[in-house]
């Protein structure tokens, strides 16, 4: 692996708490050995999730940041681009198996589904495919790679 691409609420970042307590330590890790991005779905506008992810403090750790309206194939691409990355060796890290974990396996990336929060109930199907790995939270990264 040579790049990790996150998505943002649920997988760095709680919806309710903010950043997870043991965000900050994984990117520190992870960046050290891997060239870091995040694609973010941002629904409820551009400028709140800028001013969330400024606020977190983590912003540094990231290659590439996309931030938009829709969440699609494309994003993911540009993203790798932007890393110097191709799908074979980039991991994709999302809560979300109908998002994430579906453009995820459709690129050929390896996947990482957090299969617990607000879209636990969200299991793989045929449309979205089985995650690589099923891990609890970004914790699991330091373990795995």
């Amino acid at each position: 692996m040579k790049g990790i691409i996150f998505d943002w609420i649920g997988t760095l970042y709680d919806r309710n708490q903010g950043l997870y307590p043991y965000s900050e330590k994984v990117l520190k890790y992870l960046k050290s050995k891997y060239k870091l991005g995040l694609v973010s779905l941002a629904k409820s506008g551009l400028e709140k999730r800028k001013d969330e992810l400024e606020k977190s403090g983590i912003i540094d750790y990231f290659n590439s940041i996309i931030i938009d309206v829709s969440k699609t194939s494309q994003h993911y691409m540009k993203c790798m681009r932007e890393m110097g990355t191709i799908p074979e060796t980039t991991a994709i890290v999302d809560d979300r198996t109908l998002r994430g974990i579906k453009v995820g396996n459709q690129l050929g990336c390896k996947t990482f589904w957090i299969q617990r929060g607000e879209y636990a109930h969200e299991i793989p199907n045929q449309e979205t495919g089985e995650p690589t790995y099923r891990i609890d939270s970004i914790e699991d990264l330091l373990r795995i790679m």
